[in-house]
Formats: structure tokens, C-alpha cells, sequence
């Protein structure tokens, strides 16, 4: 079936894209230091009034690294997954609870909203803002609002606390595990999970595109082609049949 909708170019082209993009300096890599290459984690360093000139794959406290071979991502998905969905909860939880007091801060900053009182300098409500304020109220329902606010925004932080050390924890635990991957690991983490999956996710958004493609297509010659001859036909003869009408009348 892909045969039938790649064109055998269009499939050599997405191979050669990776070679040159990745693939070449894998094999380069592998060819130069061997499977320990993949044990690697380099330090990033930058001399001072430099900017950083790569992306760190992993930070450990404040220590950048980054992989040679193998992507973090890769070790998560295959050795920490438990891990990760925990993480994954803790984010949706954390998401929750930024929306729920987004929301409350947006409802309550009207004109009569409780929190109007509570808003900074720059004309917004914070933690600070709202703490101060609290200390300032007499109003009852003012004071309810603020301390509904500051409960939402003790929410927020103790999710933020708890995401950011699942994460911390999840990102030791890759680090440690680098130099404790086998041969036979890093033969499947190379070979499968990062070479084999990268290609098969670019053939499938190239069928994807090119599937897209055709359906742009079918609809256009259906939108075309909508009206059957018949009812054509019949069109015509009735603008033939106005147009000698017109020309009788005229004489």
C-alpha cells in the first residue's frame, strides 16, 4: 500500500534526509568511539559572556549535559515508563490547578470582583498581592474572595513543588542509568527506538501528505463535477431555449 502512494523517489529522498540530518554522524560516532559512545553524557560548558550554544538534553542541578548517541526521551520511554506517567499525572495536576486559578483571578478582577483591591502596581493579582491585602480587608465577602484566591494559589504551588521534584528524581535516575546500559540495550535503543522509529514517523507524515493530498483533490474534481450530464444538458437547452425566445422577441 505504501508502494502504491510513495513515489520510490519520495521514499529514497526521506533516507537520505535522515542520513545526512542524522544518521551519518551516529554511524561517525559509533565508527570513532564504538557502543561506549553511547554511555556519554557531555557536560556543556560556557565560558563566561558566552551564550550557550547547544540545548542541554539533561539538567542536573545546575550542570547541562548533553547526549551523544542516545536522547533522554529514549531511556524514559524504555526503562521509566511508571515514572513517567506519574510525571504526566503530576503535569495535568499542575495544569488544573494554573487553570483553576486563572479562571478565579479573571472572574474576580471586574469591576465588583473581590479582587480588585488586590491587584499590583502593574495591575495584577499575585500571591504577594493578595497576602497584603488580606492583612488590609474588613470586608467579609472581600476577605472571603482573597482567601479563596490565596488557597488557589497555594494549589498551584504545591502542585509546582511536587511536579518539579518527580522531574528532578525522574532526570537523576536517567543520568545514573547511562552508564549502566549494555550492548544489547543500546543496539535496540539506537536501532529500533531512535533510527527504525525516526524514519517510520517520517514515512507516515509523508503518506500522511501525500494522502491529504489526494482527498484535496478528490474533493475538488467532485466539486467540479458535481452537476451529471444529464442535468448539464438540460441546462442548456433551457438558456437555448431563453435565448430564441429573446431573439423572437426581437424580431
Amino acid at each position: 500500500a505504501t508502494g502504491e502512494l510513495l513515489d520510490p523517489y519520495a521514499i529514497y529522498q526521506l533516507l537520505m534526509d535522515y542520513w545526512q540530518s542524522q544518521l551519518q554522524d551516529d554511524l561517525y560516532v559509533l565508527s570513532q568511539d564504538g557502543w561506549e559512545a553511547a554511555k556519554v553524557l557531555r557536560e556543556l560548558k560556557v565560558e563566561k559572556g558566552e551564550k550557550q550554544k547547544e540545548s542541554a538534553d539533561l539538567v542536573i542541578g545546575k550542570a547541562k549535559f548533553k547526549a551523544e548517541l542516545i536522547p533522554p526521551a529514549l531511556l524514559v520511554a524504555r526503562f521509566f515508563s511508571k515514572q513517567q506517567q506519574a510525571l504526566d499525572k503530576l503535569q495535568t495536576a499542575l495544569d488544573e490547578a494554573s487553570q483553576a486559578l486563572e479562571s478565579f483571578i479573571e472572574e474576580q478582577s471586574g469591576e465588583e470582583g473581590g479582587l480588585v483591591e488586590a491587584m499590583n502596581d502593574k495591575e495584577k493579582v499575585t500571591a504577594a498581592s493578595v497576602k497584603a491585602r488580606i492583612k488590609a480587608a474588613t470586608d467579609k465577602e472581600e476577605l472571603a474572595v482573597l482567601k479563596q484566591a490565596q488557597q488557589l494559589f497555594d494549589a498551584e504551588t504545591r502542585a509546582k513543588k511536587a511536579h518539579k521534584e518527580a522531574s528532578d528524581s525522574l532526570d537523576k535516575a536517567v543520568f545514573a542509568h547511562y552508564p549502566k546500559l549494555q550492548d544489547n540495550e543500546i543496539k535496540t535503543l539506537l536501532v529500533e527506538d531512535k533510527w527504525q522509529a525516526s524514519l517510520h514517523a517520517a514515512l507516515e507524515a509523508e503518506i500522511e501528505r501525500v494522502t491529504q493530498q489526494l482527498a484535496n483533490r478528490v474533493k475538488e474534481l467532485e466539486e467540479r463535477y458535481s452537476s451529471s450530464l444529464p442535468t448539464l444538458t438540460k441546462n442548456v437547452s433551457e438558456l437555448e431555449a431563453k435565448v430564441a425566445a429573446h431573439l423572437k422577441a426581437m424580431g
